[in-house]
């Protein structure tokens, strides 16, 4: 009774201060009533009644208190109320059966069949989502745990070829600044690996030109890790900034309003446009970067652990599974130079 009077007042107070200020009021309301005892006067709550709108705003201003980011907050509840809309119950009363007619239902979809994968994804949105609510005491089961993922086929890594990216690298025009920009991105990409999101937030003075190395943060993993631009790169990016007449801080800026940074959705016309110049057929896009990045490093010798430290994933079974990529010339010459 007294965590939900707590929860209660800083849900109150979320329109007129900021989260570090929610923090401080949290500590303060729990230091003075951890003395308290609070008791309702009315009857207790009905797990009849459907609190449930009370029930996700409590848990995702738990989320933002843990620092979140609002993408994956939005995901959650996104999961939480495609599942309501399929699934009339309150939270507390979900089962297993539950989850699994749900996921059935969001398996064929409503516009087109969705991929086991999509399956996955949205049952391990609804698992975080049961797994916040059981945080907040709201439930004491995760009715998702007992639900098994659905097999998914194992596609190849995709990642280009040399003369893919040599095809590209010909497509941007160098004579106009548009190219300029163009050949900068896709170099950048290529040479560092970088998620597309993290890109825009990156600046000129975090480069160090001398060395290529530039310090950026993933809001992934909400940690920074050291990046490195090769030779291409940092020739491309000093002709694109030289190309420049604004004064932004930014390294990649938006042709419309120099003062701006890329936005992300941006960088991905940004790469559609290289490939529709290059008149290639396959798709092209900023992600694609970096699984040939990652793929290129593998298939020079480079090992997984460092090139999941590169990439800024805490393990190396993500990095194996779905960036680099190793060659059968590689498995037959390892098999070779071991057997023989």
């Amino acid at each position: 009774m007294k965590e939900q009077l707590i929860n209660d007042v800083l849900l109150k107070m979320q329109e007129v201060i900021n989260r570090e200020q929610l923090r401080v009021l949290e500590r303060v309301l729990l230091a003075v009533m951890y003395s308290v005892e609070v008791v309702r006067m009315e009857t207790a709550l009905s797990t009849e009644l459907d609190d449930n709108q009370y029930m996700l705003d409590s848990i995702k201003l738990n989320m933002q208190k843990r620092d979140l980011s609002e993408k994956t907050i939005e995901q959650y509840m996104r999961a939480a109320r495609m599942f309501l809309d399929v699934v009339h119950k309150n939270l507390r009363n979900v089962v297993p059966t539950d989850i699994e007619y749900y996921l059935n239902e969001f398996s064929r979809g409503r516009l087109k069949a969705n991929s086991p994968q999509s399956v996955n994804n949205e049952r391990q949105y609804l698992s975080s989502v049961f797994t916040w609510l059981r945080r907040c005491n709201f439930v004491t089961k995760n009715p998702v745990e007992n639900i098994p993922k659905r097999k998914v086929p194992r596609k190849p890594i995709d990642f280009l070829q040399g003369v893919e990216v040599e095809e590209l690298r010909a497509a941007c025009d160098q004579d106009t600044a548009k190219g300029k920009r163009e050949r900068a991105v896709l170099e950048f990409l290529l040479s560092t690996g970088a998620r597309v999101g993290e890109v825009p937030d990156v600046k000129i003075a975090d480069i160090d030109f001398v060395s290529g190395s530039l310090m950026i943060y993933g809001h992934k993993d909400r940690e920074y890790r050291e990046v490195y631009l090769d030779d291409a790169a940092k020739v491309h990016i000093k002709r694109y900034l030289d190309s420049r007449r604004d004064d932004s801080p930014y390294l990649f800026v938006s042709l419309k309003a120099p003062h701006l940074p890329i936005h992300e959705c941006a960088f991905r016309d940004l790469m559609q446009g290289i490939r529709e110049h290059a008149e290639m057929r396959r798709r092209v896009y900023p992600h694609l970067m970096r699984k040939t990045m990652a793929s290129s490093l593998r298939q020079h010798g480079v090992s997984l652990d460092d090139i999941a430290d590169m990439l800024g994933h805490s393990t190396t079974t993500v990095t194996k599974g779905y960036y680099a990529a190793q060659t059968q010339g590689q498995l037959r010459h390892v098999h070779k130079a071991c057997i023989a």
